[in-house]
């Protein structure tokens, strides 16, 4: 028989850890003396017993019975009442999975921190028996004699089986205790712990808690002396209340199941660190080993004033200066079913079609000014219309578009508008209606200048009302504003989606959104809108923040 510690023991833990993160969020937004700080300056200590190949680290900063007691102090508030519910509804799926009688029994000896590793892809490197991952859970303690008792009381408990023994060994001076099958060939599932000055660990498998003891052990064994782990702990300097580290490749084998994979040329990891705002969480990432050797410095040091054109009903926004990087990115993206590049992506691409244009190629591969891009949905026939602007520059974009436009037999012709001059391309197209058919002009794009800017759009309401009211704009929100004033100074733009005004379109086109939904649900339910910001590359490693907007202003 083959013996797994089940992967939803590590989806609920890593599940708990978030929706305790936006549950802190909810309280501590009441009692801001907390909040302010954003969260801890240390990082994990549990990672000396990790390995360095680790393909996944999560790790919890703070104590999570902090959020005991938290609804009685809430005012009473049905959505906080319900994210609460789904707390405590998690917290007892997890402590009933771990076998664990209640929180009580975890409370006098749990401290500040709880970490969980993925160890090992394959930690018996038995083909035969296919790929088991090891799991390491590592908790820091108040009291190791406490931790011990509760140890002795949890295993106690578990001994009393005719298929099962208890053991206790002792192990490079640590006392190890664990089950053992008493029948022949066969195995049990089995959960081998210990205590090490500190820390309390748990293990799926005797040799997954053994290797852990020979990190701590041998320093350059464990990922604390990992170069990309260093170097990406040195880049994250903010607060915070979890961090998390992801070796991309193993990773990855990790979630496909795979028992082993070829070393990569260049070994990507990711690391994010998440923090508490008075509107919300921060998560501030750092990725390592992309193939960009140089530093690069952020673009931009004050937000770009492609914003002013930038209606601010729109559900999806992005604005920077590096535009072909961004488009690669959204290439990516959609090899990978990412569903906001392929929200742009449908956005964009009917122009992409009535023009017969490909255009990274043909239009922004010319762009190295500023530029921006929008989403919004149309209130009769609930389709996305985009929005793009950018700088002049000496030849103009509008110009090289007109001219393919008039190759592909559309009509280029001026119109007024709003007291502007606009450009349209048009296509006639034969009707019927009562028997009678007439002939429509079918708009396919129209497009103005404005100050040293262009406005390119497939909606002349758009336009309309970009030119007829100026002052709705993402530059001007309040909303907007109060977002990035969180966000760092310096860097490459932003990528900003109104949350509550794109879902439904969003779960309409990729209903797998719906499932992420329901399993974090707390977070969803309060989100407004998410941000995101590069911050260039430094001594190898590419910053980014993602900022969760859980205020609604």
């Amino acid at each position: 028989m083959k013996s797994r510690f089940p992967v939803s023991k590590i989806v609920i833990v890593i599940g708990v850890i978030f929706v305790a993160v936006v549950s802190l969020w909810l309280f501590f937004g009441k009692y801001s003396n907390y909040i302010t700080k954003g969260g801890v300056k240390n990082n994990p200590q549990g990672v000396v017993f990790i390995p360095k190949q680790s393909p996944l680290m999560v790790s919890l900063l703070i104590n999570p019975d902090k959020l005991g007691n938290i609804a009685t102090l809430l005012p009473s508030n049905g959505e906080q009442k319900r994210v609460f519910k789904a707390i405590e509804q998690l917290r007892t799926k997890l402590l009933s999975q771990a076998q664990v009688d209640s929180v009580e029994d975890l409370r006098d000896w749990l401290g500040d921190e709880i970490t969980l590793a993925v160890t090992s892809l394959d930690y018996d490197h038995n083909i035969d028996n296919g790929a088991k991952p090891g799991y390491l859970l590592v908790a820091k303690n108040k009291s190791p004699e406490l931790a011990k008792e509760f140890l002795q009381t949890y295993y106690a408990k578990q001994a009393v089986s005719n298929t099962a023994e208890l053991i206790f060994e002792q192990y490079k001076g640590v006392n190890l205790v664990y089950q053992r099958s008493t029948i022949v060939d066969t195995e049990i599932k089995q959960v081998a712990a210990a205590v090490v000055a500190d820390f309390v660990l748990f293990a799926n498998d005797l040799q997954v808690l053994k290797e852990a003891i020979n990190n701590a052990q041998a320093v350059d064994l464990n990922l604390a002396h990992d170069l990309a782990y260093q170097k990406a702990i040195a880049s994250l300097t903010n607060p915070k209340v979890s961090l998390a580290y992801l070796n991309l490749p193993t990773t990855s084998a990790w979630i496909t199941n795979q028992g082993e994979i070829s070393i990569p040329s260049v070994n990507e990891s990711l690391t994010l660190s998440l923090a508490l705002n008075p509107k919300g969480l921060i998560i501030h990432s750092a990725l390592f080993g992309t193939t960009v050797e140089e530093n690069q410095p952020p673009s931009l040091t004050k937000p770009p004033q492609t914003l002013a054109y930038i209606p601010d009903n729109s559900i999806l926004s992005v604005v920077g200066v590096n535009l072909q990087d961004f488009w690669q990115q959204i290439k990516t993206g959609l090899d990978n079913n990412n569903p906001l590049p392929q929200l742009i992506y449908q956005g964009i691409h009917p122009l992409e079609e009535s023009l017969q244009l490909d255009f990274a190629e043909d239009i922004f591969s010319y762009i190295t000014g500023e530029y921006g891009l929008s989403l919004s949905i149309d209130e009769i026939n609930q389709e996305l219309d985009w929005l793009f602007v950018t700088e002049k520059q000496e030849e103009l974009l509008t110009d090289k578009l007109d001219n393919i436009a008039k190759d592909r037999s559309l009509s280029v012709g001026k119109l007024p508008l709003k007291n502007n001059t606009i450009t349209a391309w048009t296509q006639l197209i034969t009707t019927s209606e009562n028997n009678f058919s007439r002939l429509e002009a079918q708009v396919k794009g129209v497009h103005t200048q404005k100050d040293s800017y262009e406005i390119l759009t497939n909606s002349v309401n758009v336009l309309s009302n970009n030119l007829s009211h100026p002052e709705n704009n993402l530059l001007q929100s309040t909303d907007f504003q109060s977002i990035i004033q969180d966000l760092p100074d310096n860097n490459d733009g932003y990528l900003y989606l109104k949350w509550q005004l794109a879902e439904p379109y969003l779960v309409k086109k990729f209903p797998v959104i719906k499932i992420v939904e329901l399993a974090f649900k707390p977070l969803f339910d309060n989100l407004q809108s998410l941000t995101l910001t590069s911050e260039g590359v430094e001594n190898g490693i590419r910053r980014g923040t993602i900022f969760f907007n859980l205020v609604d202003r």
